[in-house]
């Protein structure tokens, strides 16, 4: 079950960053040509906000049964245990805050001034995200702080 869920949530990301990208996107481009946030949006921010909570709920499963997270105390010590046992885990959960308030209220409009709502809280979740990513995905991250 460990290896599954651990392979579930290695592959997952793929998906969430795609469906981020897209609701960026369509953000965006609603911004430029002041369009309503149609039920297109609404779907692409519900979509994502799904792929986003089976991600952290598998991740929070990973948190509890894996082997790589320590007691916090011992974490701190080692820069990677601290990512595995603190930082990433809060961070994601800020992350998962985020596009979730974005959901909560896009679907309560059509206003236009959603976009750029909807566009600002999806940038910060994926900063948050990209900003703690493990070292696996390190060509991604924006601060690496790996030595040269």
């Amino acid at each position: 079950m460990y290896v599954g869920l651990k392979h579930l949530h290695s592959s997952l990301p793929y998906l969430l960053f795609v469906a981020i990208l897209v609701v960026l996107v369509l953000s965006l481009m609603g911004i430029f040509n002041k369009t309503p946030f149609d039920a297109k949006r609404k779907k692409a921010v519900l979509f994502a906000m799904i792929l986003f909570h089976l991600q952290w709920t598998v991740g929070l499963i990973l948190y509890f049964v894996s082997p790589m997270v320590k007691n916090i105390g011992d974490a701190m010590s080692n820069s990677m245990d601290r990512l595995y046992a603190l930082e990433h885990p809060l961070m994601m959960t800020i992350a998962l805050v985020l596009v979730t308030i974005a959901r909560s209220k896009s679907k309560k409009t059509e206003d236009s001034s959603m976009n750029r709502t909807v566009f600002i809280l999806f940038i910060l979740a994926l900063a948050s995200i990209i900003f703690c990513l493990p070292d696996s995905w390190s060509a991604l991250r924006m601060f690496d702080s790996s030595p040269s």
